[in-house]
């Protein structure tokens, strides 16, 4: 599918410089790896963030034994899609949510790992998931060949019940690597029937993990909830689901709002 994309991107071109800086300084390792490395993202609105969305990206470290999982990616929606998705003032602007993300990150201690991107944020309009994946992850593929001379996969994270929804898995995985996340409140079945209707060589491109139900606060845990804790003004759950950061830029955020 062609795009037309934004030239615009004076923040992306200083995520791919941080791809690059994290990537070369461990490339002695990654390339002695029998594995191939694996590169993740993971879109969504993040309206607002929360530990499970980091969370994801280790389990799928953890678990996942194909490959060398280098690298995640995060990638907040565009604004548009979040004016029509959220009413005021939950509409977070991409500044807003990145900055909440980037909290979350750093008192997760995860900055070596996961980073947040902002090609999807600068584009004209918004652009659906499959095509973030689809254009955004040959980018990726093609800084990390032609700077470091790399060859990566790209993997795209997905919920378990987006995938029924969306029955895109067999377009996702003719992409690239798709790593599903099975939830405990779906019936994670109909994903494995799914996989075993793809031929074989997609079934192999197809990665399915599964949280431990006590890794942090799984079965629970959603941005809705966030909302909630936060117009309850319940700070304390929200910090504990959060960063310690994220009340303050909430606040501040919300803050300027009133004083306009």
């Amino acid at each position: 599918m062609n795009k037309k994309l934004t030239s615009n991107q004076n923040l992306t071109e200083k995520v791919n410089q941080q791809i690059i800086y994290l990537l070369n300084s461990q490339i002695n390792t990654i390339k002695a790896s029998e594995k191939r490395p694996l590169i993740l993202i993971s879109t969504g609105a993040y309206c607002p963030p929360h530990k499970v969305h980091i969370q994801n990206f280790k389990i799928c470290k953890n678990q996942i034994k194909t490959h060398n999982v280098i690298l995640g990616l995060i990638s907040p929606s565009h604004d548009n899609y979040i004016k029509h998705k959220h009413s005021f003032p939950w509409n977070l602007n991409s500044l807003i949510r990145l900055n909440l993300l980037n909290s979350i990150i750093k008192e997760e201690k995860e900055e070596n790992f996961i980073l947040t991107d902002t090609w999807e944020s600068e584009q004209n309009d918004f652009i659906d998931f499959p095509y973030v994946f689809q254009l955004r992850g040959k980018e990726i593929k093609d800084i990390c060949k032609s700077t470091i001379n790399l060859d990566v996969d790209i993997g795209f994270i997905m919920g378990a019940d987006l995938v029924i929804n969306t029955r895109c898995m067999k377009f996702m995985c003719q992409i690239g690597i798709l790593v599903i996340i099975f939830r405990p409140d779906w019936d994670n079945n109909i994903v494995l029937d799914m996989k075993n209707k793809l031929d074989k060589k997609l079934q192999d491109k197809v990665i399915i993990v599964q949280p431990d139900k006590n890794y942090y606060f799984y079965d629970s845990m959603s941005s809705t909830h966030i909302r909630n804790l936060f117009e309850k003004k319940d700070f304390e759950k929200v910090i504990q689901f959060t960063s310690k950061d994220s009340v303050n830029i909430l606040n501040n955020y919300f803050k300027k709002f009133k004083e306009g």
